[in-house]
């Protein structure tokens, strides 16, 4: 096998090995396929798969060791394993897991090898952006169409909490399990659909990237998330001052930014309220026409057997009132006053990440975690949190090291990174800005690492595309089959 075919057999292993591992976090956050076999079948060979190109990359690990702060990563998962041996006690299965998918997120999605053609990557990230397109499109139309027929339905997990599909308690579930989980997979979806956006693209294609955007923003809007209305402003915001910045003056690009957020956080408002409007409309016409409705009874009159034909499902309006008047944080606060105290207990390795139940019954009965009216709370809804409580000291300062030199890195190789960006400085720039939503989200979810999501995996693509661009400058004539590489890319 020549050179150019080995490179050629590593660049489609990579591929489905990357393509399995977002098809399970999308099986993962879908209330339709979420806790079944299906799961299994296609995250076991997904394991097979990475476990071989994992050992393949060991064995030609100075290709590559060049990855951008690839050992503070390896003392983080280092951290990771000694704070789940060290807590034996509590589990290790669950850890194990954790740790394996933590591993493949960094070391195979994330590493890049030295001297790899530019167009090995960047064609792979072309396919998976489209299948991460159609996917997300897959559910939000599906979300839609729960809401249109008023389709709802209520189901149990085994050890753990109440989920829903359809419209429920204000917000539209449809078909994610959590709808702050699917507002920000639409976030995601929406920065990733403008980097695709050019002159140059067919005219079927940009209307088809246009009407996804739209239908991500709807259902940010109906899923009321709090999370999801933030992100999608700051991430707006982060893309509009990126793009402007080098062809305005930088106040121009400031400005724009702020009005963009403006505009966006408006628009989530308009349509909710709008929504409701519509709703309250319905409702009231259908009482006041209802047999035996008395005139003008509104909205405070029950329902009586089936809606009318036609009529907007989901009598409930988009809002969840008692959440801002009786706890902004969504018992956020009290959430983060049990990690301290479980890290006033083990400061320096944690108690390992996923034995949180067990370690709190057993050590602090009486936390919040597990005494609460709501649920027992295994998150504690911040990543930074939850790293200070399964890894301790010695793990949330290597996650905080990372940010911070992953950061100063693409700071300064920006202009390097659009230099290099060959017609394509959009897609770097939606990069950049999905990696700002996500850590930004990382303060009310966890969304980077220990989850088998889209999201975790757009991340760390995502991350490893811009520092190799800001690390390693490509040279005319980068090599001889890279544009085979291209050629593949561009029939997607």
């Amino acid at each position: 096998m020549t050179k150019t075919e080995h490179t050629r057999v590593i660049w489609w292993l990579e591929l489905v090995l990357k393509l399995g591992m977002l098809t399970v976090g999308f099986l993962q956050v879908s209330s339709l396929t979420f806790g079944k076999p299906i799961i299994s079948i296609v995250l076991w060979p997904t394991l097979g798969l990475g476990g071989i190109l994992l050992l393949y990359r060991l064995w030609h690990w100075k290709e590559y060791a060049v990855s951008a702060n690839v050992c503070i990563l390896v003392l983080f998962c280092i951290s990771y394993a000694v704070s789940s041996i060290a807590n034996l006690q509590y589990g290790w299965y669950s850890n194990l897991r954790t740790w394996v998918w933590m591993v493949f997120l960094m070391f195979l999605l994330y590493c890049y090898r030295a001297k790899e053609p530019n167009e090995y990557g960047r064609s792979q990230y072309r396919i998976l952006t489209y299948f991460y397109l159609i996917c997300g499109a897959i559910l939000t139309i599906s979300s839609f169409y729960f809401l249109l027929i008023g389709y709802e339905k209520t189901f149990f997990v085994e050890s753990g909490p109440v989920y829903y599909i359809g419209f429920k308690w204000g917000r539209l579930y449809g078909a994610y399990w959590d709808p702050n989980i699917g507002a920000l997979l639409c976030c995601v979806s929406i920065l990733l659909s403008l980097g695709l956006l050019r002159k140059n693209q067919p005219i079927w294609l940009r209307v088809l990237l246009w009407i996804n955007m739209v239908l991500e923003l709807l259902y940010i809007a109906f899923s009321d998330s709090r999370a999801g209305h933030l992100c999608i402003c700051v991430g707006l915001a982060v893309y509009v001052w990126l793009y402007v910045w080098p062809h305005r003056k930088k106040w121009i690009a400031v400005l724009a930014a702020v009005a963009m957020a403006a505009v966006m956080w408006f628009a989530v408002e308009g349509i909710q309220q709008a929504y409701n409007l519509i709703m309250i409309h319905e409702n009231t016409a259908y009482e006041q026409n209802r047999p035996g409705g008395p005139e003008g009874s509104g909205m405070d009159l029950p329902w009586e057997g089936r809606p009318p034909e036609g009529y907007l499902p989901g009598e409930e309006l988009i809002g969840r009132e008692e959440d801002y008047t009786e706890d902004i944080s969504n018992r956020r606060f009290d959430i983060w006053k049990s990690a301290l105290e479980i890290f006033q207990q083990s400061p320096i390795l944690g108690i390992g990440h996923e034995n949180v139940l067990a370690y709190v019954e057993q050590n602090l009965p009486n936390s919040y975690l597990i005494t609460n009216d709501h649920m027992k709370f295994s998150s504690m809804h911040n990543i930074f949190f939850d790293i200070l409580v399964g890894q301790g000291a010695v793990g949330i300062i290597l996650f905080i090291a990372a940010g911070i030199v992953f950061a100063i890195r693409i700071i300064k190789g920006w202009s390097r990174i659009r230099s290099q960006a060959h017609g394509e400085s959009t897609v770097y720039i939606a990069q950049f800005a999905i990696l700002a939503i996500l850590v930004v989200a990382g303060c009310v979810m966890t969304e980077i690492i220990y989850v088998s999501s889209p999201m975790s995996s757009m991340f760390w693509l995502s991350l490893g595309r811009l520092l190799k661009r800001a690390s390693e400058p490509v040279e005319e004539g980068e090599s001889q089959h890279a544009e085979s590489f291209e050629r593949i890319g561009s029939r997607v």
